[in-house]
């Protein structure tokens, strides 16, 4: 009888100890809508680096241990899908090796809080782009664990903030909505950050579609609804970097031996655009993975690491976090060690 996904031996004996509940919390969102932020007004200390301009600050995956209350959780800051030196297949990637980790692992994917600028006067298209991504990364079933989160109303008079909001809620966001997902305001406190993810930390937790399509359905990430769609926006650009190049060679061809600069000009946009054309058929190969099977493995050999001597690292903490820290990142805070400790001190 062939085992089911991630019901090994070796992966069943790494998860957390049954008893031991440990909640998770996602924060996604595009670049600069100030994920960062509010999970370190969460934390009630600066653990994440804020960024101050459109540029990306979190450039990977990173774990926050937090206290809402009573309740102790795990957040998860992540890259925004229009990341200035990432593509969306990288990113997409991360975030869905990590999603199958915290499955493998047994840890408890409350929801997912997105986190959307009201300062925007009108949704570009690349919040539009990151949207559509984050919708088939839910799928329907989910939704009722998705908080749709706009931020910066201090930025705003109120009335403006307002009316965007209910476009928001009408257009861009009624899909979700209709299906479950709630609307929030962040006003920029400890206070509203604790009583926005206090509504997922009391919900039962939830298997996100593209976890249901990797784990159970045994799908590639590019055969996963997410990323498909992501591979197919990659393959418009292919094709559009693919015409431009045959352009820009006719018109290598046609300038004047003797016109020098124009020359230089050429040949600099076509070694740009070849770039391009590399990095889009690159990012496209990278959606070709069986993320479960990478992660199966992977848990397997840091699992036997860990036992065989990197126990001294965090050995209060049981080797399921031990593990899930392997694949994220974690905030330069010097009590992180005791912070995460503390989660399984009683």
């Amino acid at each position: 009888m062939t085992m089911s996904r991630f019901e090994s031996p070796e992966i069943v004996e790494a998860r957390l100890p049954p008893g031991q509940v440990l909640p998770m919390i996602m924060v996604m969102g595009v670049t600069g809508a100030g994920k960062s932020y509010f999970i370190n007004q969460m934390a009630g200390r600066k653990v994440v680096q804020e960024g101050t301009s459109l540029q990306s600050c979190t450039q990977h995956c990173t774990v926050v241990p937090i206290s809402v209350g009573s309740i102790k959780a795990l957040v998860i800051d992540t890259p925004g899908f229009d990341d200035t030196s990432r593509g969306d297949a990288e990113i997409l990637g991360e975030i869905a090796k990590l999603l199958a980790v915290q499955f493998a692992l047994g840890f408890e994917l409350k929801g997912i809080i997105y986190i959307h600028r009201i300062t925007d006067n009108r949704y570009t298209g690349s919040a539009v782009k990151t949207f559509e991504v984050f919708k088939r990364i839910c799928g329907e079933r989910a939704m009722e664990n998705v908080i749709l989160v706009t931020s910066r109303w201090n930025e705003v008079e109120e009335s403006t903030g307002a009316s965007r909001e209910h476009e928001l809620r009408d257009s861009f966001w009624a899909y979700m909505l209709g299906r479950g997902s709630s609307l929030s305001r962040y006003h920029g406190d400890r206070e509203s950050a604790w009583a926005i993810a206090s509504q997922l930390l009391l919900k039962e937790a939830v298997m996100l579609q593209i976890q249901d399509e990797m784990v159970n359905r045994g799908k590639n990430l590019d055969q996963t609804t997410a990323g498909s769609f992501v591979d197919n926006s990659l393959a418009k650009q292919k094709s559009q970097f693919t015409k431009e190049l045959e352009e820009l060679e006719e018109l290598r061809q046609q300038v004047r031996e003797n016109d020098r600069h124009m020359k230089r000009k050429v040949l600099s946009d076509l070694q740009i655009q070849r770039g391009k054309l590399i990095n889009t058929e690159e990012q496209q190969i990278h959606l070709k993975r069986d993320v479960v099977g990478e992660v199966e493995e992977e848990i397997k050999t840091r699992k036997s690491k860990w036992i065989s001597g990197a126990k001294k690292a965090l050995p209060l903490l049981p080797i399921a976090l031990n593990l899930l820290l392997t694949f994220v990142g974690l905030p330069p805070i010097a009590d992180v060690s005791a912070a995460l400790a503390n989660f399984f001190d009683s």
